[in-house]
């Protein structure tokens, strides 16, 4: 394909030309070519890596985690295979439970034959967040803060409100938002851009959806409308 500009790149990727400026600018994405007049040009090249972005940051990732992965010297089909083999053993894991939530609903089962059909590779939350996050002073927030989080209610709450149609950016949707931060402030201070990521992480963790009812798609539309009024570029929040 012929080179870019800037403009018809980003309507290719469904991002704003704006994103694609700072990604320049931080290093992230720099396009292959400029024109005599310093225009960015963008080759296909150039887009498959946008698209790779674009992936780890629908998961909530900073951008400055996602340059380390993208610059870490492997090439993208090694990258792209290791986050396939990481979604195949959730869907399998996914897959798994499911089967045995339908035995049990069936039928009537005795325990031995439910510890049998659930398996024994369950996800321990805690490890895996100390291994990611163990080096992070939200971490350390949170050994600290030991606070039990009832999800319940508040997801709820969020039904009823999308039910009701509560819009985005309105003084309701304001107070959800903050019950939201509050709810996450018991473990560790979340500033605006920190709960943008982790609403974007509620959607691409299939885990999240029981916490939220299934509705992390709103939450997210709450909290991303409510950070944009408070001046915040959605295309370049990070984790700070």
């Amino acid at each position: 394909m012929s080179e870019l500009t800037v403009g018809q790149a980003a309507k290719l990727l469904g991002i704003s030309a704006r994103t694609l400026r700072h990604w320049d600018e931080i290093g992230l994405l720099q396009p292959s070519y400029r024109s005599w007049g310093d225009y960015r040009l963008y080759t296909g090249d150039d887009l498959d890596m946008a698209l790779e972005i674009l992936v780890y940051r629908e998961t909530g990732m900073p951008l400055k985690d996602i340059a380390a992965i993208i610059h870490e010297g492997a090439s993208t089909t090694e990258r792209l295979r290791r986050q396939q083999q990481h979604l195949q053993q959730q869907l399998a894991r996914l897959h798994q439970m499911n089967d045995a939530v339908t035995a049990m609903l069936e039928r009537n089962m005795t325990m031995a034959e439910k510890l049998e059909n659930m398996g024994t590779k369950w996800q321990d939350y805690a490890e895996e967040a100390e291994e990611r996050w163990g080096d992070t002073p939200e971490w350390e927030q949170a050994q600290k803060r030991g606070k039990a989080v009832d999800m319940a209610d508040f997801a709820t709450a969020l039904a009823d409100a999308e039910q009701r149609g509560v819009v985005p950016g309105s003084a309701e949707a304001l107070e959800l938002v903050e019950r939201h931060r509050a709810q996450i402030e018991q473990w560790y201070d979340c500033s605006r851009e920190k709960q943008v990521c982790l609403a974007r992480m509620y959607i691409a963790d299939e885990r999240f959806h029981e916490a939220y009812a299934g509705r992390q798609e709103y939450l997210l539309s709450l909290v991303e409308k409510q950070a944009e009024l408070e001046g915040i570029d959605l295309s370049a929040v990070q984790w700070r």
